[in-house]
């Protein structure tokens, strides 16, 4: 029977045992450190010699064995602290600077070890070839493969036959498709050291990717693994190896090894990672993906996992950051522009997948899947055309995938051969499990406008799709082309029971609750998605479009975007978004200050850069601005646009002949870009040669002869200089090229400025006769009413407008203004009506107020002009006529706090003489 030791028995003998460790000198830790180094337990090693350094931190031998331990035990950061403290310690240049490039290296410090060693002359050739294969492989890892092999070659030089050295030669004749001679180089290195993890590796990688001889590959990847027993990267390569080769269960098998070896290992964690996505266990594959990433944040394989893991679980917006990471890092990566363009899809951006794909598209041999993917990117942006082209190319490219017969039946819809081609589409659709035939017979029947085709169409798509969204969101949006609203809705809401919070269709429902007056309910959908998604950057920035469509105040809308630009910092969308609204609104320094934290959150993104230099002009330094456009020209010479947003900032700088010279150039680049050519003749009405303007206006319009842009700037140019005649002529011309309502509407206005009222009505009935619905130019036309206080007239153009949009609340609010103003009744009905659309605009509550008072509401007119000035606050007449409801309520006291507030503006407001006059009267 066994007996408990007794508790001061054991305090004692640990006492003893750590007593004993303590004594150990300095010399039997180093010797330790060392046998356990050797034993390549570097665990064990590290502890040993992180108490010799405790002993004597002064030592150089126990600094740069615990560097060399760290080091070899996968902590470079840690290793690189002590390694530099050795040299500190006096440990020479030949004992420790091969492993500080070593741990450089490793902890991704390839610039900093080039820029401090790479002229660095050690006295011992084998340290001095250890030096020069660091800096050649960190040459290789910033593309420079000359250099990196001509430093290769160097440290082949000061030490002959060096294996690091060969192997990366090897490497470097492997990719560039010299394999034999790769090979004949490892066998070299394997023939003197048969047990080299290193070269092992690069060959069974080698005859693995060429796929040439795949026995081959997997006999040299397990002679590594059975020299290196514990080597986590030899186990990984065998199982790499095996699931290129379609060997799944034996894969699976040497993955059971690999677990019990190393369980927590990074490669490890990275191949369960890839089970679990080919498993569909994609919650799985994103926790252990979320563990990898904290350690290796910029990987590329493991961001492609972990956004494809995303993408299968419907989270859309986290898929777009992981992947366009793994874009930037590896742009050749067709696998990453894929499964990016697929998700920008689901998200329906279809010109973002366009955007993804455009580099491999554009080229004549491009691949099936990506032309395939361009195709259904095109179909969603309503392009009809360029997806049935793309479609067409694809089947071109791999006619296999639905038949050769899809590519002639599409040819044949292009030569309009419709009962034909659709009858062959129908038959490859249905035998075709995939739904690439589908969607190409999508395509070409919402070209040609057959809407229950289409339908028909996509039925067979759900069929094949059950559990997807997307599919059903195509099918409301065809909906709604039909005017079929309700069904519209019930599709979109049997999409979001497949994908509850499925943005597109989301967006079309909040759309479809605007158009139906439902403003409150579109607002709910957004915000029950933030609340379930707080980092859903596209869900923010879709409820602050929404609020500033609904007239919500502008700070409000600002602040929306504010928060979408943290919820991701990384993304550029939120900060361009939050720059653009704050240049809209006049806001130069604001604009600046939010350009300067995008700047610094994403400092190499070149649209962050054009915002910067264009926020810089909005707040009057032109200089800088200068200095970020130069940036651009340089970064992008190829590009016009930069080069004219040059010319701006030189103007901002008050340096016209530089501006000029910007703008020469970007027509250098682009003989026909517009906006050059509106600069050049603009600069020449500011130097007071109009007449060189209009001669580039009408340069423009002889080579361009059926386009509007000549004859507008033309049109725009006279009426700078006030010839309202011959700029009402101009737009004329414009409107015979182009039918926009803008053209109709400054026709109008310059005719009516030139003196003829009659040829402006002319115009405006014409115009009205073919284009009724064009609700833009009937409102113009009441805006004209009421400026020359013709309220009958205006009266009924606004009530035209509500007619043909009975949302419209600027026009309800206009007519609630005019029956206010002419004590007519339903003013206050009226404006609650247009209130209720637009419930944070103050111009709005400004105009309830009024009617209020007309129908002797006073309190409630108080509180409601009360709640303008509060969203409004900047805006003195707003205050004025705070101040004039409250003296009409009898409340002096607070109506001489407005009135004075209003008096300390002085000159920066025109009413002071009625602010003055109401003070007196207090």
């Amino acid at each position: 029977m066994k007996y408990p030791m007794p508790r001061f028995l054991l305090v004692g003998l640990l006492i003893s045992i750590l007593g004993a460790c303590g004594k150990n000198s300095e010399a039997e830790l180093l010797a330790e450190g060392k046998s356990l180094l050797a034993k390549k337990d570097f665990a064990g090693a590290a502890i040993q010699l992180k108490n010799a350094v405790a002993k004597n931190p002064d030592s150089p031998a126990a600094r740069l064995l615990l560097g060399q331990a760290l080091l070899r035990g996968g902590d470079p950061a840690a290793a690189l602290v002590e390694l530099r403290k050795a040299q500190e310690a006096q440990a020479s240049d030949e004992q420790v600077v091969p492993d500080i490039a070593r741990a450089m290296l490793d902890a991704g410090e390839g610039a900093k070890l080039l820029a401090q060693y790479r002229d660095t002359v050690l006295g011992h050739a084998g340290a001095t070839a250890d030096l020069k294969t660091s800096l050649a492989m960190a040459y290789t890892a910033q593309g420079n493969l000359s250099q990196a092999r001509a430093v290769a070659a160097a440290a082949l030089q000061a030490q002959p036959g060096h294996a690091p050295a060969t192997v990366l030669l090897a490497r470097l004749d492997a990719s560039e498709g010299n394999v034999p001679g790769a090979l004949s180089q490892l066998d070299e290195v394997l023939a003197r050291d048969a047990g080299n993890a290193e070269a092992g590796l690069l060959k069974g990688e080698i005859l693995s990717r060429t796929g040439k001889d795949g026995d081959a590959a997997l006999e040299a990847l397990r002679k590594v693994r059975s020299a290196h027993p514990d080597l986590v990267a030899a186990h990984a390569a065998v199982i790499n190896t095996r699931l290129q080769r379609a060997q799944r269960a034996e894969a699976r098998a040497d993955f059971e090894q690999l677990r019990k070896l190393a369980p927590r290992h990074p490669e490890t964690l990275f191949l369960q990672a890839q089970f679990a996505f080919e498993d569909k266990d994609y919650k799985l594959c994103r926790e252990l993906t979320q563990q990898l990433l904290v350690i290796k944040p910029d990987n590329v394989l493991v961001l492609v996992l972990a956004g494809g893991a995303e993408y299968r679980l419907q989270h859309y917006t986290l898929a777009e950051g992981l992947l366009g990471q793994a874009l930037k890092q590896a742009p050749k990566l067709l696998l990453t522009r894929h499964l990016l363009a697929q998700t920008y899809l689901r998200d329906a951006l279809p010109d973002k997948a366009v955007e993804v794909l455009l580099p491999v598209i554009e080229s004549p041999a491009a691949d099936a899947a990506s032309l395939a993917l361009a195709g259904e990117a095109y179909l969603q942006a309503g392009d009809g055309k360029r997806s049935e082209a793309a479609f067409r190319r694809a089947l071109k490219a791999a006619p296999e995938d639905a038949g050769l017969g899809t590519s002639v039946a599409l040819a044949q819809l292009a030569r309009g051969d419709t009962g034909a081609a659709t009858a062959q589409l129908e038959a490859i659709a249905k035998g075709d499990q995939g739904v690439q035939a589908d969607m190409a017979l999508v395509s070409a029947r919402l070209s040609r406008k057959d809407f229950k085709g289409a339908l028909l169409a996509l039925d067979a798509v759900l069929h094949k799709q059950p559990d997807q969204a997307y599919p059903l969101t195509l099918r409301g949006r065809v909906l709604v082309l039909q005017d079929d609203t309700a069904g519209a809705v019930a599709s979109f809401e049997k999409a979001l029971v497949k994908t509850p919070n499925y943005l597109p269709a989301i967006t079309t429902l909040a759309a479809i609750d605007i158009k139906a007056g439902r403003p409150e309910q579109a607002r709910q959908r957004f915000e029950s998605l933030i609340k379930a998604e707080p980092k859903n950057v596209r869900a923010r920035l879709a409820l602050a479009d929404l609020d500033a469509e609904l007239g919500a105040s502008p700070a409000l809308v600002v602040a929306q975007l504010r928060a979408a630009a943290k919820a991701d910092a990384s993304l550029a969308l939120p900060h361009l978004a939050l720059i653009e609204r704050l240049l809209g609104s006049a806001d130069g320094k604001g604009a600046l200050a939010a350009a300067q934290e995008a700047s610094a959150a994403l400092p190499t993104d070149l649209a962050v850069m054009e915002s910067l230099g264009r926020a810089q002009i909005a707040a009057g330094d032109g200089q800088q601005a200068v200095s970020t456009f130069k940036k651009l020209t340089a970064l992008q010479p190829g590009k016009a646009r930069h080069q004219v947003q040059l010319a701006d900032a030189f103007i901002a700088s008050r340096d016209t002949s530089a501006a000029a010279k910007a703008l020469r150039q970007a027509l250098t680049i682009e003989p026909d870009n517009l906006m050059a050519q509106r600069g050049l003749a603009m600069l020449a009405v500011m130097d007071k040669r109009p007449q060189e303007g209009i001669a580039i206006a009408r340069a423009l319009q002889q080579r361009l002869p059926q386009d509007a842009a000549g004859f507008a700037l033309e049109g725009e140019l006279e009426a700078m200089g006030k010839n309202w005649g011959a700029a009402a002529a101009a737009y004329a011309a414009a409107l015979q090229r182009s039918r926009s309502s803008d053209f109709a509407i400054r026709q109008h206005r310059f005719l009516r400025s030139a003196g003829k009222a009659a040829e402006a009505d002319g115009v405006a009935a014409d115009w009205i006769k073919g284009n009724p619905k064009d609700a833009a130019f009937v409102y113009y036309l009441g805006d004209m009413a009421l400026a020359a206080k013709d309220w009958p007239r205006a009266e009924a153009q606004y009530r035209a407008v509500m007619a043909l949009q009975p949302h419209h609340a600027m026009a309800i609010n206009n007519v609630a203004w005019l029956l206010a103003t002419q004590r007519k009744p339903g003013a206050t009905a009226m404006a609650e009506r247009a209130v209720a659309l637009l419930p944070e605009r103050a111009a709005l509550l400004d105009t309830l107020a009024l009617a209020l008072e007309v129908e002797n509401q006073l309190p409630k007119a108080v509180e409601t002009q009360r709640r303008a000035v509060q969203l409004d606050p900047k805006d003195p007449t707003l205050r004025l006529r705070l101040a004039q409801l409250l003296i009409k309520h009898g409340n002096k006291s607070e109506a001489r706090n407005e009135l004075e507030t209003l008096g300390r503006l002085g000159g920066g407001f025109a009413g002071q003489s009625e602010v003055a006059t109401l003070l007196m009267g207090l």
